[in-house]
Formats: C-alpha cells, sequence, structure tokens
C-alpha cells in the first residue's frame, strides 16, 4: 500500500510541475491528473479515487494562486474550477461503476463454470457409463441429454438380498442445479437402502421419507419406478411405481400398468408402501422417463402444434426389434426419438432395458 500511495504522490506532483511550467489556462496539462486518478480507483476503490480527485484539482487551484493565468478572470476562473471538478470527479464514479460491473460479471462467470462442473459431475453420478455385473440379466441403459439445463432424469442399477437385482429410473421435477442435485440425493439414497430390502413399494417409501426430510413437504417431487428381478431359474420381476409409466413388456411394448395411479414422491400424505406387482419377467421390460413418449425438438417453426414421440412409435420400435438384445433395442429407440427431434431433444431421455441372458 506504500508503494502505490508513494506512486499516486509522484504522479500528483508531476502534474503539477507540468503546470507550473506550462502556466496555460487550457485543460491539456491538467487533465494528466485523471491517471492517478483511476489508478487510485483500482487500488483504493471510490473513497481513494475521489481523494485523489480533489488533490488533482487542489493542485490546479493551487497553480493558478501562485501564477495566476493572464487569461482567467474571476468568473472563467470559477468556470474552470467547476469544468475540472465535474471530470475529475465524475472519472472515479464512472470507473467504480464500471469495475464493479466487470468484477459482476467475472464472478457469475465463475459462478457458471463451477455450476456446469457440477452439472456434469452429477450427470455422470445420475447416468454412469458403466452398468454393474448383473449375473443373468441382459441389461442395458442411455441417457441422452437435453439442449441446455440439466434435468433430474436417472437411473439405478445395484444388486438387492438373496441375488436380486434392484432397478429404479426416477425423474426429479424441475431443470438445472437444483433438479440435478435433488436426484444425486435420491438415487444415493436408494442405492443404500436397495442393498437391504428386495421390496420395490418398501424402497420407495423410503425414498418418499428422506425426500421430505431433506427438502421439507412439497418442496420437490418425483417420479419414479422401481423394480426387482430375482436371481432364479425362472426370474420374476416386481415392481412398484410413484407417479411414473410402469414398465413395458420387451418385444410387444404393452404396459405392466395395473390398478390406479400412484402418487408421486413428496407429495400428499406419506403412505406405508407403493402397491407391489409381479409377473414373470418373460421376454424382458423396458423402462423410462418421458423423454421418451414425450421426446420433442426443442425448437419448431412459430405457429407449428407441438408434436411428441409418443407411445405408439415407441411401442412400434420396441415390436420392430422383437427378440433383439437389450442394447440394440436401446440403441433403436434413441435413434427414432432423436431422428424424430431432429437434432437435440427437449427433454433428457432415460431407458432401461432387461432381458434374460
Amino acid at each position: 500500500m506504500a508503494a502505490q500511495i508513494g506512486v499516486l504522490v509522484v504522479l500528483l506532483a508531476g502534474v503539477f510541475g507540468l503546470l507550473q511550467l506550462n502556466n496555460q489556462p487550457g485543460i491539456g496539462i491538467s487533465i494528466y491528473g485523471l491517471l492517478p486518478i483511476v489508478l487510485a480507483v483500482f487500488w483504493f476503490g471510490l473513497p481513494g479515487g475521489l481523494l485523489t480527485a480533489a488533490v488533482a484539482l487542489g493542485n490546479f487551484v493551487l497553480d493558478q494562486a501562485m501564477s495566476p493565468a493572464p487569461d482567467f478572470n474571476g468568473t472563467s476562473m470559477g468556470w474552470a474550477i467547476v469544468n475540472r471538478g465535474l471530470l475529475f470527479f465524475g472519472v472515479p464514479v464512472l470507473v467504480t461503476v464500471l469495475l464493479n460491473r466487470e468484477r459482476r460479471m467475472a464472478r457469475q462467470i465463475e459462478e457458471q463454470r463451477a455450476e456446469l462442473a457440477e452439472l456434469e459431475a452429477l450427470r455422470a453420478a445420475l447416468t454412469p457409463a458403466v452398468v454393474p455385473t448383473t449375473p443373468g440379466l441382459d441389461v442395458a441403459t442411455a441417457f441422452v441429454p437435453a439442449e441446455g439445463e440439466v434435468a433430474g432424469d436417472f437411473f439405478l442399477v445395484v444388486g438387492g438380498p438373496s441375488g436380486a437385482t434392484t432397478i429404479v429410473v426416477g425423474d426429479v421435477v424441475g431443470h438445472g442445479l437444483a433438479a440435478a442435485r435433488g436426484a444425486a440425493f435420491l438415487r444415493a439414497t436408494m442405492a443404500t437402502f436397495a442393498h437391504f430390502t428386495g421390496d420395490p413399494g418398501e424402497l420407495l417409501r423410503l425414498a418418499d421419507t428422506a425426500l421430505r426430510e431433506s427438502t421439507g413437504d412439497g418442496a420437490s417431487f418425483v417420479t419414479a419406478v422401481c423394480l426387482t428381478i430375482g436371481g432364479t431359474p425362472e426370474p420374476e420381476v416386481r415392481w412398484a411405481t410413484a407417479g411414473h409409466p410402469a414398465p413395458w413388456v420387451l418385444d410387444t411394448g404393452e404396459s405392466l400398468a395395473t390398478g390406479a395411479a400412484t402418487t408421486p414422491l413428496g407429495v400428499g400424505p406419506v403412505e406405508p408402501a407403493a402397491p407391489v406387482s409381479r409377473a414373470p419377467l418373460g421376454s424382458g421390460v423396458l423402462v423410462f422417463t418421458d423423454g421418451l413418449t414425450e421426446g420433442r425438438p426443442v425448437r419448431r417453426p412459430p405457429g407449428t402444434p407441438v408434436a411428441l414421440f409418443g407411445e405408439a412409435r415407441a411401442k412400434q420400435i420396441v415390436r420392430d426389434l422383437a427378440g433383439a438384445p437389450a442394447k440394440d433395442v436401446v440403441a433403436g429407440l434413441v435413434s427414432a426419438v432423436t431422428g424424430f427431434a431432429r437434432g437435440p431433444l427437449a427433454d433428457d431421455l432415460c431407458l432401461v432395458a432387461v432381458r434374460p441372458d
């Protein structure tokens, strides 16, 4: 700080010296006082700039008092002081405004970079590229991010009690960092609980309780479908839903939905456990987020209605790929949806297909 003050003193003294040598009423010499004023704002903020401006103006007044310019009378001298005062005191205010704006923009850019890095890390955690080994099952997954903000879609494939495999697909309502954080929390919670319970309805109830405790009632809600596939020679699939589409039968596209619609997690009173349905695994099952049936382009020509990919198209793809490996079914659906959208999707797409191996 002492060195910076010394630089300002030298500059102000230099300006005063030039004024004494020149002794002209023009602004050409005194305007050099702007240099120490701007430096003072950078180093000491607006108060430092205003103080330096006062000294620079004082230099001009002192110079005229010591060596009056012949072209100045009382009135013109007063206007000269006013003009230089407006300039000297206006510059630090303007520079401060510009500096604050630049620093604010720099902070916003840094925050956006940090948010983007966190979003990418959360996305990698929510939709890992490598699926754990699932003995007796052919499991394929896919995640296609939407253009723009990250949404809260996630999937989970994890081993459960007695050699069973638990599969969860969920969608946290909303977009951006808050939705991604909520999805990461819920996925980690369900991954932990899945090691201790093979009941998909109980797993959803535990997730609902954890969600409420972390966010408070009504702060967030999530749709999810949970499946448990037993590791027996004749594998059976048990599933429960929370406001989410039921699994589809692989090869036919028929929904396994039974009974009335269920309530998303985090909405309404806490229920004992979601109803659990069961059926032979058969040819396999497909679970997905609404990015499949509601697949649509990000942009459309003005005045044209919103066109969705729809269930009919999705089921036709599943039927066309009957008997194909799970990864081919997933790839076919992804290709069809992105082709329909002619580019990036307006919402995330998450798919998990399972066949007996």
